[in-house]
């Protein structure tokens, strides 16, 4: 009978120290699945919400190429993305990384302006968040060791591009109407600056701001200008300066019922470039044909065409046009999240978090070819492909018309 009770006690007191540790076993493989979160920030509405539609699609192609190379390397993770609008708005940009912080986001890819990115600098500063900015360009925001990366190279570099594209074009004076914003008025400031350091002259700008709606008014002070220039210079010696977001067509298609305006050039901006509205409005697009209209804007890595060809290619089936090479550095950009999340594991302190997203860029070579940083945090390495427009048939496409190397300083037309 002892026996019995003995034996009886020895398997009770074995089950129950085998069912605890197999439930910590349970709990254990549970706990080895992570979750990756991180923010977007995308103008999907607004003035820039063709930039937003592209980098939008770009971003939820990289969520699926990191989630199917997690599943085919047998790793337990995912990642996540919750993506906010922020309506090309500056207000609303800070609003929304307010809502991913109480999320509990420490990385956000976005917002996409200048203005925007100003708007959330402080506070991503003072919470420790990591802000990855593919398309922010402004000089000022070139401010070293802040919580700020910029995935392109800041507007002086563009402004050296457009200079050499102007000299190569003979020209002497640049009419500007363009954005009062923070990116606007950076972005002259540094293409007025080495255009006349070239010999040329910039007459004073048509400004107007970012809540206009009808240009009319501001068309007819360029008409003004452009007229009182062209009493003083042949009129193969002046162009039309636009540094504009999509509102750009609404001011073509305006000037393309002036018969002054159409005596000149037109140069566009970065922020312009392959914008799908213009492919749209007829009007102004046979504007921006006869007038020569080109815009640059930050070039991809030609020795990284086969990685990057099948990604625009698969974009432009999902939105039925090319998308703005913005997209394409949105698509490295949730890589290289994702690579500081995982070199760092969860809720780092920001500058755990700063280092590892500097040593991953670095060292990666993504679509849009080198992502190597300088000092500002700001991509380092600059190339610039000008885009214009051209007609075929009953189509109107966005075709490269010329390349600059701010490295070598050569221009090449095509």
């Amino acid at each position: 009978m002892k026996t019995s009770i003995t034996v009886l006690f020895i398997a009770i007191l074995t089950l129950v120290v085998i069912i605890p540790s197999c439930k910590k076993e349970d709990c254990e493989e549970c706990n080895d699945h992570q979750e990756i979160t991180l923010g977007v920030l995308l103008p999907l509405t607004g003035d820039a919400s063709s930039t937003g539609e592209s980098a939008s699609t770009a971003i939820d192609i990289a969520l699926n190429d990191i989630n199917q190379h997690f599943a085919n390397i047998g790793a337990k993770k995912h990642l996540t993305l919750l993506i906010e609008d922020t309506q090309t708005d500056t207000l609303i940009a800070l609003q929304k990384i307010m809502a991913l912080k109480a999320q509990g986001v420490q990385t956000v890819i976005g917002p996409y302006s200048s203005a925007s990115v100003k708007a959330v600098k402080n506070y991503a500063d003072e919470q420790g968040m990591l802000v990855i900015s593919p398309s922010s360009v402004a000089v000022s925001l070139a401010i070293p060791d802040d919580n700020i990366f910029r995935l392109v190279p800041s507007d002086e570099n563009q402004g050296v591009a457009m200079t050499a594209l102007l000299v190569d074009d003979s020209l002497e004076v640049l009419v500007p109407i363009i954005r009062d914003d923070l990116w606007g008025n950076e972005l002259l400031e540094a293409t007025s600056q080495r255009f006349i350091q070239s010999g040329g002259t910039v007459i004073e700008a048509v400004r107007y701001s970012t809540s206009t709606q009808d240009f009319s008014q501001s068309v007819n002070l360029l008409k003004e200008r452009l007229s009182q220039t062209l009493l003083q210079y042949p009129a193969n010696k002046i162009g039309v300066y636009l540094i504009s977001f999509g509102e750009g067509t609404d001011i073509l298609q305006l000037a393309a019922s002036e018969d002054v305006l159409d005596q000149v050039n037109w140069y566009g901006s970065s922020a312009y470039a392959e914008n799908k509205s213009l492919l749209e409005e007829t009007d102004a697009a046979f504007f921006a044909v006869s007038q020569g209209f080109s815009c640059p804007m930050f070039g991809l890595d030609d020795n990284a065409q086969e990685k990057w060809q099948p990604l625009v290619e698969e974009i432009q089936s999902v939105i039925g046009r090319k998308p703005e090479v913005y997209a394409l550095v949105a698509y490295d950009a949730v890589w290289l999240a994702m690579h500081s999340y995982l070199s760092t594991g969860e809720s780092p302190d920001i500058n755990r978090l700063k280092t590892a997203f500097i040593n991953e860029a670095n060292n990666y070579y993504g679509v849009t070819g080198r992502t190597e940083l300088n000092n500002a945090g700001d991509r380092a390495f600059a190339t610039y492909d000008f885009w214009g427009l051209q007609h075929s048939r009953n189509d109107f496409t966005w075709i490269r018309v010329a390349k600059y190397d701010n490295a070598t300083g050569e221009l090449t037309r095509y």
